[in-house]
């Protein structure tokens, strides 16, 4: 039976959901950039310089603009659910006075590029334990969003300086 929270899903619910969600993409990223090296460690040895950068350039747009905002806007939608931040903040990112401000909403704060200013006056008002900061990418997040796909282009960078240099 699905728990009701103001008519929706309750947050631990939805926190559960989105997490899933992350832990999908996060399986999907790794699955296609790996299938996209492979392709291109193959074309390299062939030298065909045409194909090669087709599937370099196919690689670098599903990493960096499909699969980096969408799973950093997922990890931000988990936090926002997990904080029970839109009953806590409001549309501008200060602490809710009363019932009737306007809520923080989700797709906002999910915002790669115009939600950063929201989540940081969000995060100013969040207390973590041991002096840490909130915020999004977080160490594992960083050590799994952002690490791995940076290491893959990195790969990818000398892939093509060599495709480049020796044909």
């Amino acid at each position: 039976m699905v728990e009701q929270h103001q008519g929706h899903i309750s947050p631990d619910s939805q926190w559960s959901t989105y997490e899933a969600n992350v832990q999908s993409y996060r399986g999907l990223s790794m699955s296609a950039q790996s299938l996209y090296l492979a392709v291109g460690a193959i074309l390299l040895g062939v030298g065909d310089k045409l194909p090669f950068f087709t599937v370099l350039v196919l690689a670098m747009v599903t990493t960096w603009y499909v699969f980096f905002p969408v799973i950093f806007a997922r990890c931000a939608i988990v936090d926002f659910h997990k904080f029970d931040l839109g009953s806590r903040y409001n549309a501008h990112g200060e602490v809710r006075e009363s019932r009737d401000d306007s809520r923080l909403s989700e797709r906002a704060y999910a915002n790669l590029w115009r939600g950063r200013a929201l989540r940081a006056r969000v995060a100013s008002h969040i207390d973590m334990p041991a002096g840490q900061r909130f915020r999004t990418m977080r160490q594992t997040r960083l050590k799994l969003d952002l690490f791995i796909p940076v290491s893959v282009t990195v790969v990818w960078v000398v892939f093509a300086l060599y495709i480049l240099l020796s044909h």
